[in-house]
């Protein structure tokens, strides 16, 4: 069990996916129906990407959820499998697997919309294609917002395997104060520049390094998240 095998890690995903992948069919159908039904107005309505940050979150802050169930968590921990396996396949299943079905899933709802206004504005576009036509997929707040949603995953998957009961909310909870002394750092940090070295960020140079320290910053900390569930899991199975 010391080092990593791809073929227990394969047994891992083909277990998840056969017992799971009825629930992921539904999620997708909901959001395919939301995205399809929102889109008919000629605008994508905001409501689509609520949902996909809350089923996002959800998925993140219970993906160990069996260890709050003493026999299912019984069950997992004895699977013959590392805590590392486990971890990464958990990792690759909340952070790759479940963003891109349910992006996917919201694409094919615009693109379905996208025929019912032929047939009834006799007008057709692909109102996705034009999303990723118009949208700067390497501006800085792109970046930002993936990120963001990295490091949220990344702690909401601690969460689910620290908490034993309630772990979305408490993990939710305790990210929402996370974030809140990240910003009042940031903002402080700033501040301090500005005022007291009067290095205000205004050259591209200052700006461009800027960037690399916040994303840097946010990219330590999502592995430092990672790192903690790992941890956790395996004091779990101690």
């Amino acid at each position: 069990m010391k080092n990593i095998s791809f073929y227990r890690i394969g047994l891992l995903f083909k277990r998840y996916f056969c017992e799971n992948w009825k629930k992921d069919v539904i999620v997708a159908a909901i959001i395919f129906a939301v995205e399809m039904l929102t889109s008919l107005e000629q605008e994508t309505s905001h409501i689509s990407w609520f949902l996909l940050f809350i089923f996002f979150i959800l998925y993140s802050g219970r993906i160990f959820g069996m260890l709050g169930k003493p026999q299912r968590a019984i069950n997992y921990l004895m699977l013959p499998a590392s805590g590392c396996e486990k971890l990464t396949v958990n990792l690759i299943l909340s952070h790759f697997y479940y963003p891109i079905l349910l992006i996917a899933a919201s694409c094919l709802g615009i693109w379905a919309s996208s025929f019912f206004c032929y047939f009834i504005y006799d007008e057709f576009t692909f109102k996705s294609i034009e999303f990723w036509q118009t949208t700067r997929i390497w501006s800085t707040e792109i970046w930002i917002g993936v990120l963001f949603m990295l490091l949220s995953n990344a702690i909401m998957m601690f969460g689910s395997v620290y908490f034993r009961k309630g772990a979305v909310i408490k993990t939710l909870l305790c990210e929402l104060i996370f974030f809140k002394l990240y910003v009042i750092s940031i903002a402080f940090f700033a501040f301090k520049m500005a005022v007291f070295e009067n290095a205000i960020i205004t050259t591209p140079d200052q700006i461009y390094w800027a960037k690399v320290i916040l994303f840097s910053l946010m990219l330590c900390m999502t592995a430092f998240f990672w790192t903690l569930s790992y941890l956790r899991l395996k004091e779990t199975e101690a």
